[in-house]
């Protein structure tokens, strides 16, 4: 789960420009900017591995059995505030967040059950066409407690220790017209991963859902 994390940052220290000035404006500072977005989706729990959503090497495919199901999200995040990053005459704004998701598993084999997640989020918002549709994709890292161990996780790692910890990883893109930029629908991936501390492997979902920044 870190690797694509690191390579993230590694690209990004390398290529920052030595004229770029970056700073960080905080959210109380900025009043005409939402400082809290509330989220509401559904996913589809995924036998994929993330190496298989993200690099397409085979395929997506929807758990149907017992260790299927879908995941329902309430989440509340908190905008800290945003990088002013300038490089030349360009001025990019990537917004530093904390959302806190509470999940509903409904498995097909077995009672719903809770999942709770806190994670750190950097959003990027600066896309060329925003003037048609208002664009952003976030992205970051967190930690994850599920009341039950996933089925899924159970049945990929038959005889293995599973944890109830894991490392969560979002990824989100949001749409929206610009002539309601805060009702957005919401694009994402749900993985979770022991990122080979609290164990190897776990879970993916595919998801879709509305946000709303107020």
């Amino acid at each position: 789960m870190t690797r694509p994390l690191l390579t993230s940052l590694f690209l990004f220290a390398v290529s920052f420009p030595a004229s770029a000035s970056i700073c960080f404006v905080p959210a109380d500072d900025q009043p005409e900017i939402s400082k809290w977005a509330y989220e509401f989706g559904v996913a589809l729990l995924t036998s994929n591995t993330i190496d298989d959503i993200l690099l397409g090497q085979r395929g997506v495919h929807i758990e149907s059995g017992s260790a299927g199901g879908e995941i329902y999200n309430l989440t509340a995040s908190r905008r800290l505030g945003e990088l002013r990053w300038e490089i030349g005459e360009h001025t990019f704004t990537p917004q530093l967040e904390v959302p806190l998701m509470l999940e509903i598993v409904d498995e097909n084999g077995r009672s719903p059950f809770l999942d709770y997640n806190a994670s750190f989020v950097i959003r990027w918002v600066n896309f060329p066409w925003n003037k048609y549709v208002k664009t952003t994709f976030g992205t970051g890292v967190g930690l994850s407690y599920s009341s039950k161990v996933y089925q899924m996780d159970i049945d990929r790692h038959l005889g293995e220790d599973r944890s109830h910890l894991k490392f969560n990883w979002p990824i989100q893109l949001t749409l929206a017209s610009p002539n309601r930029p805060q009702d957005q629908l919401m694009l994402y991936i749900a993985h979770q991963s022991g990122g080979h501390i609290f164990d190897h492997g776990g879970v993916n979902s595919l998801g879709v859902g509305y946000r709303r920044g107020f």
